[in-house]
This record gives C-alpha cells, structure tokens and sequence, in this order.
C-alpha cells in the first residue's frame, strides 16, 4: 500500500473509537467563582457531565473563600501595622514637643525666677516703700511687688519662708533701688529706714494741738494738716487714756492734752505716727501709778483731771498759782451751786480751739466755752504739763474757800470768797 496520502500515528497512541469525541473546558479561576457560568457549563455539558465536576467545584470555591478571608485578614494586619506604625510616629513627635513645650516654658520660669532672685533685667531706679510694724511674709511680699522692687513675689516669697526671720523688719518708710538682689532687699528692710538729720523740738507747756501742728510744720516734720489729721484718728486707740474717751465726736481734737510737752528728737524721715507716738508714751510714763491711784479715789477720771489741769495750765501765772486755781475750780465744781455758781468762767475756753479773739473766725463761738456751759468742757483745750497735772489732782488746802480768781497785767493773782471780794480784786487789778 502506498504511503501518499497517508498518516501514521506514533506507535504509542492509543486508538480511539470512529465516534468518540474529545472535549476540553479552560476556565480561569475567577469563572470557577461564578455559580450561573458554571450552571450553563453544567447544561451544556448535559446529563454526560460527572457528579464528581458538582463536588470538584465546590471544594473549589471553599478553598478559594478561605483563600480569600486568610487574604483579607492578612491585609487587615498589614493596614493595622502601617496604622499603628503611623500613630506611633505621631504620638512620638507629639509627646517630643510636648516634652520641649513644657521644658522651654520651665526654663523660662526657673530663669526669670533666677533673674529676679538676683536683681538681673530690672530697671535701675529708686523706688519708696513703707513697712508696717508687724509686717507679715505676705504683706511684704505684696508691697515689695506693687511698688515693683521684684517681680516674682512668688520666689521672693519662697526667699522669705527659708531665710528670713520677719520680726527683724524694722517699720518706717524706705528709698530702695529696683535692682537690688533678694539678699540686699532683706538686709535694708531689716537695718531700719533712713532717718535722715536729727532734729530736736521744744514744746512749752500749754500748747494747743494747732500750736503743735504748726511748730512741726515749721521744722520740716510733716505738713500742719498732716498733724491734726492724725490728732483726730483712730490709730492710737492702743492707749489706754485715749481708748477711755467716749466722747470723740464732741471735741475739736481727740490728742489735746495728751500730747505731753517737752523736748523732742525727731529724724527729718519720721513717719507722723511715729512723731506723735513719742508724746504719747511720754505722757504715759508721766503719770505715775501713784498718781493715777489717787485720781482714781478723788472721784473724777482721768480724762476730767486732765481737762481740768489744761484749764489750770492755760490761766496760771506760776506753780503756786496753780494749786490756788485748782482749789478755785475744785469748789465750783464740787459746792458751787451753794453759792449760786454754776459755771466755771474761765476766759481761756472762749475761744478754744484757737488763743483769742483774733486768731478764731468772726462770729466763732466755743463748744467749750465754761461761761455758756455747765461744768468741764468736752475736753482738753491745751497740753498741761506734769506740774498742772499735780495741781489737778492735788488742789492747794490753803484756797479751800476760794471761789474766783483775777490776775493783773503783770500776772499776780488775786482770790476771794465771795463775788463782793471778787468785784474789790478786779477793780484793784485794773480789770474794771
């Protein structure tokens, strides 16, 4: 037989039936994944088509979710990373600049409190303040800041709590620069203020609070009004014999005749509390125990004696006069109602609180006035010294009887019993 037009297949083939056919199906994997493609490759198939393709296919598609969620998860984790991996850089750099935030803000602090400790970046200047006696850690930490000599109270505060003993803090006005440090702030608040030249001051005896203002005033210790000012205050209720007045509102001045006379150094720089406390402690250490038990057994207080003894002070002509004069006053006081004398008629009160006629306003007319009004004025009308005090408290046994009294016009005093040797002494005196 001729080989033209013949094939032979290799002797290894296997021989297939005249009607059998061959049939090859290529799907990708995401086909397999669709349920209605392989539906109608199932159809297609028809009825040849083997229960094991069924099986095959959904083991196939298990295989490939669990594939698929193993995928999912796997991507989720990396996301997850990549997240955290970012968060993680952010909350570094945020907990970074908080960290140099905070520590460039505690720097800061700590440097200015450094600065101010040390009296570093304050202007040079003078600035003038005035401790209270007494003061406390946070009363001078408040007037050192609002007079602006630191800046940091709380540091200087802090100085205070640790180095400083307060009781050592002298009162008074100072001038201190503003760029002292801690330790020269402390040192010159301590040493007591500058106090400037010593001035001294002789008060007579008898000298009205006006008097006294003035003659302050004079001496370049504090203006007049100054002065009365404070002669009119509460600040020096801490007396005992100023404590006792009860009647303030009806004075001209609360001090009169409490501000002892005498002679007086006073510094250029003293405060007027501190000028007017010297008075009022010499006062004090004048009246003797002594002598305030027997004002207290002679039936008046303390304030009348020594309302009593400015009245003698002001219309005595010596010492001995006024022992005389107290007796006078005494008696009017005590019995003179029994000789129709009700008032003291004494022409120093008149015009309180000025000396004369001359000196009050036109027109002016005394509350104290002992010729319009019953008894003792309402006050003091001067500062008695210690000898009318004396006299206050112990009037003369030799003018026991007497009840006026006149002086001529070179002082010699003349007494009388009745008002007949009265009208006699005046016209003797020269005085009608």
């Amino acid at each position: 037989m001729s080989d033209n037009g013949r094939r032979y297949a290799p002797k290894d083939a296997t021989p297939r039936s005249q009607n059998s056919r061959e049939f090859k199906l290529n799907l990708s994997e995401d086909q397999l994944n669709h349920t209605d493609e392989l539906e109608n490759l199932q159809g297609y198939a028809g009825s040849r088509a083997p229960q094991r393709v069924e099986e095959s296919s959904a083991g196939a598609r298990s295989a490939r979710a669990e594939r698929n969620q193993k995928k999912e998860a796997k991507e989720h984790k990396k996301r997850n990373r990549v997240k955290a991996r970012k968060n993680k850089r952010i909350f570094a750099f945020t907990w970074l600049a908080m960290v140099i935030l905070v520590s460039l803000t505690l720097a800061s602090y700590l440097i200015g409190g450094s600065n101010d400790f040390l009296g570093v970046d304050r202007m040079d200047s003078e600035v003038e303040v005035t401790i209270p006696e007494n003061v406390t850690q946070e009363q001078l930490t408040d007037i050192l800041y609002k007079s602006h000599a630191i800046d940091k109270p709380e540091f200087f505060s802090l100085f205070c709590k640790f180095t400083t003993e307060m009781e050592y803090f002298e009162p008074g006005t100072y001038t201190i620069k503003t760029n002292y440090d801690y330790k020269q702030l402390v040192n010159t608040l301590q040493s007591g203020p500058d106090l400037g030249e010593e001035i001294t001051v002789m008060f007579r005896e008898g000298i009205t609070v006006q008097q006294l203002a003035a003659l302050l005033e004079e001496n370049g210790l504090h203006t007049a009004d100054e002065v009365l000012e404070a002669c009119n205050s509460s600040d020096y209720d801490s007396y005992s014999d100023v404590a006792a007045i009860t009647n303030t509102s009806d004075r001209y001045y609360k001090l009169e005749g409490y501000l002892f006379p005498d002679t007086y150094q006073f510094f250029e720089n003293d405060t007027v509390e501190s000028i007017l406390d010297r008075f009022l402690n010499n006062f004090e250490n004048k009246l003797t125990d002594e002598m305030r038990d027997d004002i207290a057994k002679s039936g008046y207080t303390t304030d009348q004696i020594i309302t009593l003894a400015s009245i003698i002070q002001a219309e005595a002509a010596d010492t001995e006069d006024m022992y005389k004069i107290s007796a006078v006053l005494h008696n009017r006081l005590e019995s003179g109602a029994e000789h129709d004398i009700y008032t003291l008629d004494c022409d120093s009160t008149v015009y309180y609180p000025y000396k004369t006629a001359n000196d009050a306003p036109e027109g002016f007319v005394s509350s104290y006035s002992t010729y319009d009004n019953n008894g003792l004025p309402a006050g003091p009308i001067c500062n008695p010294g210690l000898e009318a005090i004396k006299a206050a408290i112990y009037p003369s046994e030799e003018g026991s009887e007497y009840y006026f009294f006149c002086h001529d016009s070179d002082g010699t005093p003349y007494y009388a019993s009745t008002m007949d040797e009265h009208l006699m002494n005046m016209a003797e005196a020269g005085l009608l």
